[in-house]
């Protein structure tokens, strides 16, 4: 047998024996991690695909391919409200089961990676809840609902450029354009006024402004993998290439990057308006995060404030205005509802209960079905339908008769959770806004799980803004406009990159309304409205027949002709 030296050894070394021992390496740990996380993992017994147990490759590939909630839904369907996601993941589509996912004191996962929105963390992708319970409170401020009803007359000045602008362009033109940018410029401009003291312009200029938007779409891919392929992400994101190609920068010429360097601009010129002396006495969220003090009477870092900032733009404007895009498509692809909404923003306007500039208090007032509308969109169509994972604590928690661990990560998505039947009822996937008005107990219900602005103590900061838009822009929008879409059997698409939402494709033609006539003939419960523009008939609208018979209704109908 012939002596080993260290001669043979380097023999041995070629490119081709390396290159098939680093594969051999990679495939024993492959194998290693699916054994392990397959057989041994305490999550074994959850139900999902094989796949997702084994590699979190499984839902990074369906958020890219954009089809994660549907598949997600079609798997609940099959194997019930606990999915395994991840190897470490569990998703609920269980409503009731909220406030167990959410608690005061759960901390936030490491899918909420800092890097996607730039290096320093805010609000949102704070972990700890002790953290970020101490940083809500200074940036609480600003948000509080009394500051809010301050600035309404900021909205009110955005909101009647917006107005003059689509009757300027679109009124009786002819011209066929499509809606859903347009409500997102004026979802950018009402946050960019209250938020930094002046518009920027989307509104008046017609068009994504500096590639704003566009930016942060082209962005939103990179925030679902960050997030969804976490352990990766925390590996490689300190390494050069990692600071080049995943934490977000100003220098960055697409994605997110255009948005840095506009909060830059602002923070920058607001600095040399307060050392010049020009700033006066200015009421939006930047000059109070410039203002705040920490518990010690510092004042915040620029780079805190600068991600605050960040978070106000994108989580104030585009997902808005997804959600004045959702309303308009499906009241307007719903035709009764449509004519039940604008019947009661008309009667609202001439009973004198809502006046030229609808007011927030007097909309939910006057306007129950309008509001119905309103959470109705939110719930069937939440602009972020995503992942929110939190880790279970130290005691554990049980789902489904198993125990879940410390450590494991758990969450909801509102997309999932808002069409659980035993909450929202057995037709929650359809637009039905009566759900919302029909008893007060089951209303405390809806209201109760609904996570449209998330849950539990992380709840949006900007929920008052957001829904003061909401019960305007629309409300303005139908009753001064009859809106026709181009195609009805298109009306609209309905996207989601990395979890976040927006329509596109909502190709319509815009009228100015005429008053119109109502005649309302009411039996009981039971009430016949036609409507007419003009002189002419154009449509009718039968209500409150569910307790009567057939025989009852069309006895009614003949007499209400």
């Amino acid at each position: 047998m012939p002596a080993f030296t260290p001669q043979t050894l380097l023999s041995l070394l070629t490119i081709r024996n390396l290159v098939l021992a680093l594969v051999a390496y990679v495939l024993l740990s492959w194998a290693e991690q699916i054994i392990r996380y397959r057989f041994f993992s305490p999550l074994r017994d959850f139900p999902g695909p094989f796949w997702a147990s084994v590699t979190r490759l499984w839902i990074a590939y369906h958020n890219l391919k954009e089809d994660e909630c549907q598949v997600e839904l079609a798997l609940h369907k099959k194997h019930g409200p606990v999915l395994r996601i991840t190897p470490t993941m569990l998703l609920v589509s269980d409503a009731s089961k909220l406030p167990e996912v959410y608690t005061r004191n759960a901390d936030k996962s490491k899918y909420y990676v800092t890097g996607s929105f730039g290096k320093t963390e805010s609000l949102f992708n704070m972990q700890s809840h002790k953290v970020h319970a101490h940083y809500r409170k200074i940036a609480a401020g600003p948000y509080a609902f009394s500051n809010i009803k301050k600035m309404e007359p900021l909205v009110d000045t955005r909101m009647r450029a917006w107005m003059r602008k689509m009757e300027e362009k679109f009124v009786g033109t002819g011209e066929v354009f499509d809606f859903a940018p347009w409500a997102v410029f004026m979802a950018y401009d009402i946050i960019s006024e209250i938020g930094f003291g002046a518009p920027i312009g989307f509104i008046e200029q017609g068009e994504d402004v500096g590639g704003l938007i566009r930016g942060f779409h082209e962005g939103l891919p990179a925030f679902g993998l960050m997030g969804r392929l976490w352990p990766f992400t925390y590996r490689v994101k300190n390494t050069r290439l990692g600071e080049k190609f995943l934490v977000a920068k100003p220098e960055d010429e697409s994605g997110i990057g255009m948005l840095m360097r506009f909060r830059d601009k602002l923070l920058a010129q607001r600095r040399r308006d307060i050392e010049e002396g020009k700033a006066g006495d200015r009421l939006d969220l930047l000059q109070t995060f410039i203002d705040a003090r920490d518990d010690d009477g510092n004042p915040l870092s620029d780079d805190y404030i600068k991600a605050e900032i960040l978070l106000v733009l994108l989580a104030g404007a585009d997902t808005t205005g997804t959600a004045f895009q959702g309303m308009i498509y499906h009241v307007m692809t719903n035709k009764d509802i449509y004519h039940r909404l604008v019947h009661e923003i008309e009667t609202a306007t001439r009973d004198g209960k809502i006046g030229g500039m609808p007011q927030y208090d007097e909309v939910q007032e006057a306007c129950p079905f309008y509001v119905a509308c309103v959470k109705e969109t939110m719930r069937l169509n939440p602009s972020a339908p995503n992942i929110f994972p939190r880790t279970v604590g130290k005691v554990g928690m049980e789902l489904e008769g198993k125990f879940v661990p410390e450590g494991t990560e758990i969450t909801c998505n509102p997309w999932l959770v808002h069409r659980d039947p035993a909450v929202f009822g057995e037709d929650a996937e359809a637009f039905r806004p009566e759900r919302w008005l029909e008893d007060e107990e089951q209303t405390k219900q809806l209201n109760k799980y609904n996570m449209a602005f998330g849950y539990g103590s992380r709840t949006c900061l900007g929920k008052d803004i957001a829904m003061m838009e909401l019960y305007k822009g629309p409300l303005l929008f139908f009753r001064d406009f009859t809106p026709h879409l181009a195609d009805e059997k298109k009306p609209g698409v309905w996207t989601v990159k990395g979890g976040v939402a927006f329509w596109r494709d909502m190709w319509m033609t815009l009228e100015k309304r005429s008053a119109l006539t109502f005649y309302t003939i009411a039996s009981g419960p039971l009430q016949f409205t036609r409507w007419r523009d003009e002189g002419v008939f154009k449509d009718a609208m039968l209500t409150g027949y569910s307790a009567m018979n057939a025989r009852e209704i069309l006895a009614f109908m003949l007499h209400a002709q």
